[in-house]
């Protein structure tokens, strides 16, 4: 069995991958968890793509989605991707005591609609049933399952919406599986 294949994308692919993500966040800022993958077109493509796709474009606000990535990397531990969606987000004059408050898991910050608030409070709940759902009983992950299947109905999204939210926690997590297997920090931005 041959465990290594050869990818047929080359280097520049990956620069032309480098160059979108360039046009995103400004020259030079590709987020090392891009960069990291430079010798994996294909890796780098897939993840980039799936951001491109769900995080700049559906009917959910950027803004809204980054935020809910802002909870998934509190909630993972994930100083990589948290640092840099603080960053990011500051840039679009999001208020710090807003951010900070989001970090520590506090949604009911005066500034966040209550539709925003909802959002989030989904995000964490489904992020952390998720992760709790590996050691538990199976009647304690059907009440995990009904705890989280109701903070979605308590967003008041529409279907596509509740879909772009759950591929964008899906997302965040993979961002930041691969952020911290790397053993990437806040220092490695």
């Amino acid at each position: 069995m041959q465990l290594r294949v050869k990818s047929s994308l080359s280097a520049a692919s990956s620069c032309q991958t480098f160059k979108q993500i360039e046009q995103t966040f400004g020259t030079g800022k590709v987020p090392q968890v891009f960069r990291l993958l430079k010798s994996q077109p294909v890796l780098l493509a897939h993840l980039w793509g799936q951001f491109h796709a769900l995080v700049l474009h559906g009917d959910l606000p950027r803004v809204l989605k980054e935020l809910v990535g802002l909870v998934v990397a509190a909630a993972t531990h994930c100083d990589h991707v948290r640092v840099f969606l603080l960053h990011h987000l500051s840039q679009q004059s999001a208020e710090p005591e807003i951010l900070a408050a989001i970090v520590q898991g506090n949604y009911d910050v005066t500034g966040l609609s209550h539709a925003t608030r909802a959002v989030l409070q989904y995000a964490a709940i489904a992020i952390a049933n998720r992760i709790a759902c590996g050691n538990v009983a199976k009647q304690q992950w059907q009440t995990l399952h009904h705890q989280t299947m109701q903070a979605l109905e308590d967003t008041g999204l529409e279907e596509s919406e509740r879909l772009e939210l759950i591929a964008t926690i899906a997302l965040f997590e993979q961002l930041c599986t691969v952020a911290n297997l790397l053993h990437l920090g806040s220092e490695s931005l």
